[in-house]
């Protein structure tokens, strides 16, 4: 059963009550998976000015399909990743080739699914980002942490330049080289190992820890 949570519209200061989905199987729920990429899972209408509020609350994502798991926990404290992983799995649910990952906004959840539905990789996305980021920065000198993105329309694959501080909104893309990818892929992917059924927080930081010693 769903949890009702009431916040304030910053707008407006009416009530909003918003129904918070803690755990979602795309299998069963399908719907919940293109809400989250469309970026309306989160966002919720004021009842007073109609006003749409993003409001993000822990979420544990399960797609068995492609055996990826991700639980998306805004602002979480430090020690997340040692509270997951202290966590027993049962034998029968062991699985070498399932995805656990820990995120910490709604973006980072869209970004696992949209790599995951591409059959990508995203440590091997994450050195990839890596590895044009000094390139890339040339360009967007404002560039930080967190605002290169995987995305796909149709059968192109791309990285999005979407800065933090960019309130308009405006993407700015850049075309995702598949050979350098594969490259990567064949060089680094056992260097990237996480341990079988245990969650890892895979992003910029988690590859700069393994490359930047």
């Amino acid at each position: 059963m769903s949890e009702i949570i009431e916040v304030e519209c910053p707008n407006c200061g009416e009530t909003i009550k918003v129904n918070m989905n803690e755990f979602v199987d795309v299998v069963e729920d399908p719907e919940y998976k293109a809400q989250i990429i469309e970026g309306d899972f989160f966002l919720n209408e004021c009842p007073g000015c109609g006003d749409g509020v993003m409001v993000e609350y822990p979420v544990m994502y399960m797609d068995p399909s492609r055996k990826l798991n991700v639980y998306m926990a805004p602002e979480h404290e430090d020690d997340m990743l040692e509270q997951l992983n202290s966590l027993d799995v049962p034998d029968s649910d062991q699985d070498e080739e399932a995805v656990y990952r820990l995120t910490s906004c709604g973006l980072q959840l869209m970004e696992k699914i949209l790599i995951a539905e591409r059959n990508r990789d995203d440590r091997v996305v994450e050195l990839y980002k890596f590895v044009v980021w000094d390139d890339v920065k040339e360009d967007y000198p404002d560039l930080e942490e967190g605002d290169l993105l995987f995305m796909f329309d149709d059968d192109e694959e791309y990285l999005v330049v979407w800065p933090s501080e960019n309130e308009a909104g405006e993407k700015l893309t850049i075309p995702f080289d598949d050979n350098l990818y594969n490259q990567l892929a064949s060089d680094y992917t056992e260097v990237l190992g996480i341990p079988s059924n245990k969650y890892a927080e895979v992003d910029q930081r988690w590859i700069g820890e393994r490359f930047e010693k």
